[in-house]
C-alpha cells in the first residue's frame, strides 16, 4: 500500500509553509485525497511534483553569478559628511 503523508509533513520535506502545500493542492500542481475529512498526499504523488519543482543540473548551471561590487569611497562631497549638527564633525583623514 501506498504511503499517506498529511500536509505537514509534505511541507516539512519540500522545506516549505503548509499553506504553500495546500495552494499547490487547490492549483492542482499536487495531487492529494481527502481521507475521513483530512487531506493526504500519497508519496508517488509527492516524487512526481519533486521531480517536476526541482532544477536540473542544466539549469543549475544557468544561474547568474551576482558580480561584487566594490566598496564605495567616501569623499567629502558625500551628502552623509554633509550632515550638519551635533555629532556631524567627522573629518576625513
Amino acid at each position: 500500500m501506498n504511503n499517506l503523508l498529511n500536509v505537514k509533513q509534505v511541507a516539512f520535506i519540500l522545506r516549505v509553509h503548509p499553506l504553500s502545500i495546500r495552494r499547490y493542492i487547490k492549483e492542482k500542481k499536487l495531487k492529494a485525497i481527502k481521507v475521513g475529512g483530512n487531506i493526504r498526499i500519497p508519496e508517488e504523488a509527492l516524487q512526481e511534483f519533486h521531480k517536476e519543482v526541482t532544477p536540473t543540473s542544466i539549469e543549475k548551471k544557468s544561474i547568474i553569478k551576482i558580480k561584487k561590487i566594490p566598496d564605495k569611497q567616501f569623499n567629502e562631497e558625500d551628502p552623509l559628511l554633509r550632515l550638519q549638527g551635533r555629532a556631524a564633525s567627522l573629518k576625513l583623514s
